[in-house]
């Protein structure tokens, strides 16, 4: 510093008393404090001050190359850092943050910088905003028309934990000060979320800039209508991995739109247009719109390309996958198969293309509960891409947690862990440890604890994914609500019920802003919050939430879905437990059959809803129903598990005790039928003396007048006996209903875990 070189004193000194040409103090008390990297070029900084200024020409700027004595002020105590600048940030009561470049910014790895960030972000009323040089802004937008996924590893970056200072002493001080108030996950997921918005707004600025100068153009130059288009494409994609769907639809909508006027609608680019939107609506649960657009997009390609082409393939992979979402799954195996049959007739049974089509066909029978078909075809998926990519190739993580999920719910937990542990170390050592894929790894290993009864575990791991999602996607992202929903299924197991339905609503409002309210995620969450209640014994309240998620999904998937017989089977299970057994019987018979239509007669579902119904049928006193429900129930157990699994076992016994119980109730029937016939037969015979006893009356009649017998003794003696017998009879009936009361409570059978 030249100029202040003889005075050893702030540039500030220097203007303190100079005004501009229209009589403007130079100096006044600052409005933004400018926080930035020394290692920044002088014109970054001044770049973002002057922008500011176009915009509030009354702001004035504290920026420490100016304001501060560089000659003394790394002769500063930390007291002084800790008070009087604390004090005058909240006095300025703005922060603006200069980053730079944009996909690796120096201020985060820089301590003094977080200090200045901390003091912004521990003082509620000081605004705190991150801004780009503008000469930054060409950079980015060239880098994400390149591949949209750069940002996401901008954004796995920001780290301020690894920030590092010349003097140890400093580190530590910054580093005690973040702990103790804001905490490095609130400083990154802050500072992060000012980076995605700046992300998202430059790159469509920049788009519709593009687009608007393309369509003022005279001249129709169809490369410059072409690069548009793929611009629009990838910001559309960006948009779409911050979860932004409709954002991502009007951006792709607007390159179908060019597409179509420059090539025409039978081009490979208009037809990958269809596709990505037929992909968007299919996670908006628009499943019409996306089959319509798929089905669309896939005409293109068989027109231009052929049925053999690996584009054609890809198109009838994504229509798999849409009908699936639908609950047609005949019509999405028939689309996974001719997708397969392309890909292996061109290029080979074990090309790496063949992969994410045998990873779908397993979803299928994953969620059939065919495991054993559903491991084979993950197994298979994780051998290609091992082959074609290395063992240690971030692809072969997803694959890897597939498998994972099967020995889940196989039951082997040991090796279930195995193979998430694996997908944890590939992508922390690949795309590192936070990056989305990451935190989805942790997640289903937090559902693996849940799983083994180690809670404690179990929230370690579901919070460092639900860190990760907020981190890098955003608190407003569909995978941050399922790590939401995820904790809130634990606090549940930890019988925290009102904790559970703090993650459960926070899940709920994240998937009604973003995805919609007749969204399937949505659908979920109403259930959870259902089952919530349901654990606190607020039966009323369980029932309007599982009501609620059933609507939505009676009007999204239809009546035959597999997850609307789950809700059914909920809502039977509710009233149920209130002793509506007529209502919790037509439940139960609508889930039973969708499990028989769709999963078919032999699948667990349907044997557990066999035994529910089984139960009701008992407490109604309809043994002979029931014997038949629970028949079914054990013969559906015993061909998954054999004859020697205790539920067969406990199963096979309660049918005997109710055979038992229901030749003792034949028994009883029967002889009862006796004593009435017995009583209907003494009946008969005092009858047939009554009247023959006053036929003799009417013949002495006849003879005599005068007679002094009581011809109506005998009948009034048979009357009262007869009235004896109708009253046991009556007694005996009264009791046998009492018995049968006493029994409704007993549980003939366990249902199975």
């Amino acid at each position: 510093m030249p100029l202040t070189n003889v005075e050893k004193s702030s540039y500030l000194n220097l203007i303190r008393d100079e005004i501009d040409e229209q009589g403007k103090p130079y100096v006044s008390p600052a409005t933004v404090f400018i926080s930035h990297a020394w290692k920044y070029k002088f014109a970054e900084p001044l770049d973002v001050m002057l922008e500011h200024g176009e915009k509030n020409p009354d702001a004035y700027f504290w920026f420490d190359l100016f304001t501060n004595n560089q000659h003394r002020a790394s002769q500063l105590p930390q007291e002084w850092w800790k008070t009087t600048f604390r004090t005058a940030i909240g006095d300025i009561g703005a922060v603006t943050l200069v980053m730079s470049p944009w996909n690796d910014p120096i201020p985060i790895t820089r301590a003094w910088c977080l200090w200045e960030i901390l003091s912004a972000l521990d003082q509620p009323h000081v605004k705190f905003r991150i801004r780009f040089p503008r000469s930054m802004r060409t950079v980015f937008f060239e880098s994400i028309v390149q591949n949209p996924d750069h940002v996401l590893s901008a954004l796995s970056n920001i780290q301020a934990e690894k920030a590092e200072a010349f003097l140890k002493d400093d580190l530590d001080m910054i580093f005690e000060a973040i702990r103790s108030t804001v905490g490095f996950r609130q400083m990154n997921s802050h500072v992060n979320e000012q980076l995605r918005e700046w992300y998202v707004k430059t790159a469509v600025e920049i788009a519709d800039e593009v687009m608007l100068m393309a369509d003022s153009r005279k001249d129709d130059v169809m490369d410059q209508k072409m690069k548009v288009a793929r611009m629009q494409h990838q910001v559309g994609s960006l948009l779409a991995d911050f979860g932004d769907h409709d954002g991502a639809i009007n951006h792709f909508q607007k390159a179908l739109v060019i597409n179509r006027a420059t090539v025409g609608e039978d081009h490979p680019n208009t037809a990958h247009a269809y596709n990505r939107l037929g992909l968007l609506y299919d996670l908006k649960a628009d499943f019409d719109k996306a089959l319509d657009h798929l089905q669309r997009g896939l005409a293109c390609q068989v027109k231009i390309l052929g049925t053999d082409h690996a584009d054609t393939a890809t198109t009838y992979n994504n229509l798999g996958l849409v009908y699936n979402h639908k609950g047609d799954q005949e019509q999405a195996l028939e689309n996974y198969y001719k997708a397969l049959a392309i890909v292996e007739k061109k290029f080979g049974q074990d090309h790496l293309e063949t992969a994410p089509i045998h990873s779908n066909i397993g979803s299928i029978y994953d969620s059939r509960g065919q495991l054993d078909d559903a491991m084979t075809c993950y197994s298979r998926t994780l051998k290609i891409v091992e082959k074609a990519l290395g063992e240690n190739h971030p692809e072969v993580a997803t694959p890897c947690n597939l498998v994972g999920l099967i020995y889940q719910k196989k039951g082997d937990l040991n090796k279930a862990m195995e193979y998430f542990q694996r997908c944890i170390i590939i992508l922390e050592k690949t795309v590192g440890e936070n990056h989305p894929q990451t935190a989805m790894c942790l997640g289903n290993l937090g559902l693996l604890y849940q799983n083994q009864g180690d809670v404690e575990n179990a929230l370690q791991y579901s919070l460092r994914a639900l860190t990760i999602e907020e981190h890098i996607l955003g608190s407003q992202h569909p995978s941050t609500a399922t790590s939401y929903n995820n904790l809130g299924l634990l606090y549940r197991q930890k019988g925290e019920i009102d904790k559970a339905l703090e993650f459960y609503n926070h899940a709920l409002e994240i998937r009604r802003k973003v995805l919609g309210e007749d969204s399937a995620a949505t659908a979920n969450s109403y259930n959870n919050i259902g089952a919530a209640h349901q654990s606190a014994g607020a039966l009323d309240l369980a029932i309007y939430n599982f009501e609620r998620g059933l609507t939505i999904q009676e009007k999204l998937l239809g009546l035959n879905h597999v997850d609307v017989a789950t809700s059914y089977n909920n809502i039977g299970t509710l009233h149920q437990a209130q002793s509506n057994l007529d209502s919790a019987l037509q439940y139960f018979q609508k889930a039973l059959n969708i499990w028989e239509q769709v999963l078919g007669k032999g699948h667990l579902e349907t044997a557990m809803t066999y035994n529910n119904m089984g139960m009701i049928y008992y407490r109604k006193g309809d043994v002979g129903h029931a014997l038949e429900c629970l028949r079914q129930f054990s013969e559906i157990l015993e061909k998954h598990f054999g004859p020697q699994h205790p539920q067969v076992i406990a199963t096979k016994q309660g049918i005997e005790k109710l055979q038992e119980e229901q030749q003792a109730l034949i028994r009883e029937r029967q002889a009862n039928q006796m004593q009435k016939n017995d009583a209907r037969e003494l009946l008969d015979k005092e009858s047939l003396r009554e009247r023959q006893g006053q036929e003799r009356v009417d013949l002495m009649l006849a003879k005599t007048a005068n007679t002094d017998e009581e011809p109506h003794g005998g009948a009034s003696n048979a009357s009262n006996d007869c009235n004896l017998v109708r009253t046991d009879i009556s007694s005996s009936a009264k009791q046998r209903q009492g018995a049968s009361k006493e029994k409704d409570g007993e549980n003939i059978c366990c249902q199975l875990m």
